[in-house]
């Protein structure tokens, strides 16, 4: 015999009327919103290839899936397309493939290949094709970003790196990650978002503010006074503070521990000076300090000063950068060959 459901009480007549009431409400209200245009816009702060990272330990990120054809660098850094996560580099799929050998790289500016016109020319791809030449089924994933320090490459490893699940991450570590030197990105950024009155998708919600009765609620009703010129410089100034000075050792330390929990192996690689005469070399010690990180922390580390002064030897007719920071093609050629060494050797391991 089948059993016939008793009857809903009143109380849960009334609740379940006012329920629908009040979504009715919402969605009328919502749409009056949109008809009359009562809300604000969520503005981008963008220029070129960066904008701001709702991460203040970031600051700022790449822009996804952007495809630039023109001569001007400033902003820009390369010509042609970022992936979808806004890489120089090709799209990779999160989950691992099975047999696949990762390798995250972290970076700035000499990662992303800066003048160099072509991404496959870049120690990356390189890298991955001479992992495969060794016979290794390698993936080398990249997320370089121009100007970051060390403190931006290990948080935004922590947000984007960790999901791809690396066997390695190599840290290719500039002789100016001990400080901020981002050509002013960050700035920039934040002083637009201070001139602009809008609301900042960097610092709103990012589901909520699709809503447009939630923004008429949020920064037109119970919106805050709009600060004034001197507080705008203040806030500015904290959140470069929070990516300023020397982050290295710190960072060292929270990567060493992301790479007990999660299994992988660190290699860090350190880039020099690109200085005419090797054999005159002034920064021995910024070397040496990385170094001692380096052991502290079990990392695998790399001095790419002894295989770029053989290829010098070798073919002193082809520069090896496009500037003293910034390896050419053929210096990349050099620092891949040199990597690929280490984590061909690396891999082979149980």
């Amino acid at each position: 015999m089948r059993k016939i459901a008793p009857p809903a009480s009143p109380v849960a007549k009334k609740l379940l009327l006012s329920l629908v009431s009040c979504l009715l409400a919402l969605v009328a209200a919502e749409a009056a919103v949109r008809l009359f245009d009562l809300a604000p816009e969520v503005s981008i702060i963008q220029k070129g290839r960066f904008r701001l990272a709702r991460n203040p330990k970031i600051g700022y990120e790449p822009v996804p899936a952007l495809d630039y054809r023109g001569t001007s660098r400033s902003f820009w850094d390369y010509p042609g397309a970022s992936n979808k996560e806004g890489f120089r580099d090709r799209d990779h799929a999160v989950r691992k493939p099975r047999g696949v050998y990762r390798v995250v790289v972290l970076g700035d500016s000499i990662a992303a290949g800066l003048k160099v016109k072509h991404f496959r020319n870049t120690f990356p791809p390189r890298l991955e094709r001479l992992l495969a030449e060794k016979g290794l089924t390698a993936e080398v994933i990249s997320l370089a970003v121009s100007g970051y320090n060390t403190q931006q490459e290990v948080e935004l490893f922590r947000e984007r790196g960790l999901r791809y699940e690396p066997d390695l991450v190599l840290v290719a570590y500039s002789l100016t990650d001990r400080e901020r030197l981002d050509g002013d990105i960050l700035k920039t950024l934040l002083e637009a978002e201070g001139r602009g009155g809008g609301v900042s998708r960097a610092h709103a919600h990012p589901l909520l503010v699709k809503s447009a009765l939630y923004r008429a609620l949020r920064y037109r009703v119970f919106a805050p006074p709009r600060p004034t010129e001197a507080k705008a410089a203040a806030a500015t100034d904290e959140a470069l503070a929070q990516i300023s000075g020397d982050t290295v050792a710190a960072s060292f330390a929270e990567l060493a521990g992301l790479a007990a929990k999660h299994d992988f192996e660190v290699v860090v690689a350190v880039f020099p000076r690109l200085v005419r005469r090797f054999g005159r070399y002034l920064f021995g010690d910024q070397h040496e300090y990385v170094a001692a990180l380096s052991r502290r922390h079990g990392f695998h580390h790399l001095d790419l000063l002894p295989p770029l002064a053989a290829c010098r030897a070798a073919a002193p007719e082809k520069p090896l950068g496009m500037d003293s920071y910034h390896p050419s093609p053929h210096g990349h050629a050099c620092v891949a060959a040199a990597m690929a060494e280490v984590i061909a050797e690396e891999a082979k391991r149980p």
